[in-house]
């Protein structure tokens, strides 16, 4: 599936905001949040739904409905409020990079191989951006390298959790959605929509 990045009709911007609102309401309602000295992370679901955002609207939209609907949870979250716009672009290139590796033309047998790369990489991609933003946080308010990323220890501890619990739950309902998906009007809209 090629996607336009410079033309998005009513059916992608439909499609955007509905998977935004669902990334939005799975991170509100289905997350554990754990205090840490550096501030709260959590053990969420919502990683795999903005897998599944690469994975269904393939990278451009993909990525803007992850990124919307990450940014607005914390954008209604105070404590997060002020990392709004680093926490659209994590979400945006998780989703961007999941969808331009499952997308890249694989059929039949290899299509899976594929999709499950995509996942893993897109998912270790953004474990690894979560780490480093900690890290420079800190730094930039004067702490040095080492401090710094003990200090960020207990945040990464989420990270295989959040990573396998991503992996393993966008593969196992994206082959039931994509079906779906493809099974209405509004999917076959889509498809020629990004086809475009």
């Amino acid at each position: 599936m090629k996607e336009n990045a410079h033309k998005l009709g009513l059916y992608d911007v439909v499609a955007v905001g509905l998977m935004a609102a669902v990334v939005f309401v799975v991170t509100m309602f289905l997350s554990i949040r754990i205090p840490t000295p550096t501030g709260t992370t959590m053990i969420k679901l919502a990683n795999a739904f903005v897998l599944l955002c690469g994975l269904l609207l393939g990278p451009v939209r993909g990525g803007l409905a992850a990124g919307f609907g990450s940014m607005l949870f914390d954008l209604m979250t105070p404590e997060y409020a002020p990392e709004a716009w680093l926490t659209f672009i994590r979400f945006f290139l998780m989703a961007w990079l999941c969808g331009l590796i499952a997308h890249a033309g694989a059929t039949g047998a290899r299509r899976f191989a594929r999709e499950l790369t995509a996942c893993i990489v897109a998912a270790v991609f953004s474990a690894v951006f979560y780490l480093c933003k900690g890290v420079v946080t800190l730094m930039l308010g004067g702490s040095a390298f080492a401090p710094a990323f003990m200090s960020n220890l207990p945040k990464l501890l989420t990270s295989p959790p959040n990573t396998i619990i991503a992996v393993v739950v966008a593969m196992a309902l994206y082959p039931a959605l994509r079906k779906a998906l493809d099974a209405t009007p509004f999917g076959v809209r889509l498809r020629q929509s990004a086809s475009r």
